[in-house]
């Protein structure tokens, strides 16, 4: 599993393999880093956001980042 930067939590620019459990979630990724409030976060797999049930599989890129407002 590669997660991407993160600023929220000291990730940014950084990519990280993180080790999970056969059928981890999207929510069992954000604890394993230890994501202090993860209800504002996006995560991504192949451009689609996924929810926090969201099964996740062997070798899944992962993109966690905040959501950007702009005008």
């Amino acid at each position: 599993m590669k997660v991407f930067g993160a600023p929220s939590f000291a990730l940014e620019g950084k990519e990280l393999t993180v080790e999970l459990k056969e059928n981890a979630t999207t929510d069992d990724l954000l604890r394993t880093i230890q994501v202090k409030d993860p209800s504002y976060l996006y995560v991504v797999r192949e451009g689609i956001r996924l929810n926090g049930s969201s099964k996740l599989n062997d070798g899944d890129e992962i993109l966690v980042v905040p959501p950007i407002a702009g005008g």
